[in-house]
This record gives C-alpha cells, sequence and structure tokens, in this order.
C-alpha cells in the first residue's frame, strides 16, 4: 500500500504519484492494477514534432556560431542567439509540465521570464531596463491576470489566494532591488507593490472568512 502525505491517502495502485495531486507516493508497492486510463502528454502525442524543432533549434545555433566565429567575430552576439534558444525553449517546456494550472503555470512563467530577462540585459551591457521597468510590470501583470481569471471566470478568487500571495511575494523584489542599487527607477517597484498588496487586502476585506479558509486547507494549518 502507497501512501501521499500532501492528501493523507492509502492508494493500493502500481503508480507512482498520486492521482489527486500528483505528488510522490512513499511506502511499499502497490498490488492492484491502475484503474486510471493513460492520458498521453503535450511531448508524447506530438514526439516527432518537437524533436524536428529541436534539431531546427541546434541547427540555428550551430550556425549562428560558426558565423560567428569565422566571420563577424568582433562581438559574440551568437551567444544571446544560443541563449535565447535556451531560454525559449525553457519557457514551453514550463508551460507544458505546468499546463495543468495556468495560475501556477503563470508564477513559473514569471520567474523564468524575469530571470531570461535580467540576464539579457546583463550581456548586453547592463542598462537596468529589466529591472527598471519590464520585471516590476511582469508582475503587476501577473497579479491582475490571476485576480481576472478568479474573479471573472471562476468567481471564486479565495481558491487564488496561495497564488496572489506568492506574486505578493515576488513584487517585494523590484523595491529590494532599489534598496540593493540594482535599480534606480523606484515607481514601477512602487506600483507594483501597492497592486499586488491591495489585491490581497481586497480579498481579506471581502472574502476573509473564504481566505482564511483556503489557506487553512491549502498550509495545513
Amino acid at each position: 500500500m502507497k501512501y501521499c502525505a500532501k492528501c493523507n491517502i492509502n492508494i493500493n495502485s502500481t503508480r507512482k504519484r498520486c492521482p489527486l495531486c500528483q505528488g510522490v507516493l512513499s511506502g511499499g508497492n502497490g498490488n492492484e492494477q491502475d484503474v486510471f486510463p493513460f492520458i498521453p502528454t503535450i511531448y508524447s502525442q506530438h514526439n516527432l514534432f518537437f524533436r524536428i524543432l529541436i534539431f531546427i533549434s541546434v541547427i540555428i545555433g550551430v550556425v549562428c556560431f560558426l558565423l560567428n566565429y569565422l566571420i563577424f567575430n568582433s562581438r559574440w552576439w551568437s551567444m544571446l542567439v544560443i541563449f535565447g534558444l535556451i531560454s525559449t525553449w525553457a519557457i514551453i517546456a514550463t508551460a507544458v509540465r505546468k499546463r495543468s494550472s495556468f495560475c501556477k503555470a503563470m508564477l513559473y512563467q514569471v520567474v523564468t521570464v524575469s530571470l531570461v530577462i535580467a540576464i539579457v540585459d546583463l550581456l548586453t551591457g547592463w542598462h537596468m531596463w529589466s529591472v527598471n521597468y519590464v520585471i516590476p510590470a511582469i508582475i503587476t501583470f501577473c497579479s491582475l491576470a490571476i485576480s481576472l481569471i478568479s474573479v471573472v471566470i471562476h468567481k471564486r478568487a479565495y481558491e487564488y489566494i496561495i497564488y496572489l500571495f506568492v506574486d505578493g511575494i515576488f513584487s517585494l523584489f523590484p523595491l529590494l532591488f532599489l534598496l540593493l542599487g540594482w535599480s534606480n527607477v523606484a515607481w514601477p517597484a512602487l506600483i507594483c507593490a501597492a497592486v499586488n498588496g491591495l489585491t490581497i487586502v481586497a480579498l481579506i476585506l471581502f472574502m476573509g472568512k473564504e481566505t482564511k479558509q483556503e489557506l487553512n486547507k491549502r498550509l495545513h494549518f
């Protein structure tokens, strides 16, 4: 019998992950055949298509590197092309893996895209446009998008409180960049923090009971 610590249930199956939360199961081996049908992933459904795209990406990277090395060797612009290709595939992989939870996927994309943009800014001379404007804007739009999804589509905003809290933590990073001197424009960071803070305050004021219940359920208080 296998056990899922997150869901607190025993599962008599041969599967390695919980069918409810997809967490890793612990304990011994199950002795019953899995009753859940196999659902192919996006990658398995389009395996050849993805392999072709990856191969084309490798060709583009190699050609750019050779051209840069043999002809245009004054600046290593090919490194930006290769890094861009790797970053694009990292973003695609994150989106495919987290497609079951759109809001969670958005948070993963905030982290991935922010890192990519910061590295590009660093490789191009560090003009601070990434930390001054782009990263605060990404975090702000993520908060607004999660709020819109929760209110308009699902009409149960309290279920998304965890995602909004995580995005609220992200909104503190632009302020930290200001304090450390890594950025020099204050208003995008202040707007980012204000939007996330007001969103969380609105949830607590108008859905305080539901929000508390959701936090208890998610964090097992």
